[in-house]
């Protein structure tokens, strides 16, 4: 495990008769004692480095975890306010926009909540090509911690006012393409989860309401290659980090 801190040279104070370089390395020093006492307890007993780099935090955070073949990014979301409750942090959002990397970020919420081990676990797809990578990332969570899979695919539900024998019929044949794409999708895995279809407002609505019901402490989602052409659930990835209500793993 390598606890990472970016130094981004804010809050250097004017210190008399001092040049800004002294003065940065002063507050360098200062946040490398910190680093170095971080998280001594709750980390004993594992195999832990502690890095200082400076730079853009977003930049270097993605770089490091590309640069040391990282298998996993954990970091927080930072809703510690009303406010800030509405965006993600945005050092989280440009790791997640510019990594490769699985990001494992917690759950978006001021309150500080005890962390403990996921005994259910959501996995929410599209359907699309990257399923299979974001299906066997929440298997072998949910093999790791014994806890309890549910893998759903959300489809937005006919609107009453839109009602119609040709709605539902297209509503009724996008929900088996959809079961046809996971079968696709899955094809090469050897023990396949049952997919559950899900119907509601919104995708965002809808795994939600799947996390509630299922008391899921993780939900795993794939959030693709965000600077790119998106499917439905890449795009709501920022949204379902934000609204889900427990912690998030993105692929």
């Amino acid at each position: 495990m390598t606890v990472l801190h970016v130094f981004e040279g804010m809050g250097v104070l004017a210190i008399e008769n001092l040049p800004v370089e002294a003065e940065i390395n002063i507050v360098k020093g200062l946040a490398q004692k910190q680093l170095n006492g971080f998280l001594l307890e709750e980390l004993a007993g594992l195999p832990v480095e502690r890095v200082q780099v400076s730079g853009d935090a977003g930049e270097e955070i993605t770089r490091f975890a590309g640069a040391q073949n990282v298998d996993l990014i954990m970091m927080p979301t930072l809703g510690y306010t009303r406010f800030r409750q509405m965006l993600l942090g945005s050092v989280t959002a440009s790791v997640l926009h510019d990594s490769a990397v699985p990001v494992w970020t917690s759950a978006h919420t001021p309150e500080q909540i005890r962390p403990r081990l996921p005994k259910n676990i959501v996995c929410a797809v599209d359907c699309g090509p990257e399923t299979a990578k974001v299906v066997a990332k929440a298997q072998g969570l949910a093999e790791k911690f014994r806890a309890k899979l549910r893998v759903v695919h959300c489809k937005p539900r006919v609107a009453s006012d839109f009602e119609s024998g040709i709605s539902q019929g297209a509503h009724h044949f996008a929900l088996k393409v959809a079961q046809e794409d996971y079968a696709a999708a899955m094809a090469a895995w050897p023990d396949v989860p049952e997919l559950e279809i899900i119907e509601d407002a919104s995708l965002v609505e809808g795994v939600q309401r799947v996390v509630k019901e299922s008391e899921a402490e993780l939900l795993v989602i794939g959030r693709g290659s965000i600077q790119g052409f998106m499917g439905r659930l890449r795009s709501n990835a920022h949204d379902l980090i934000r609204l889900s209500g427990c912690d998030v793993v993105s692929i």
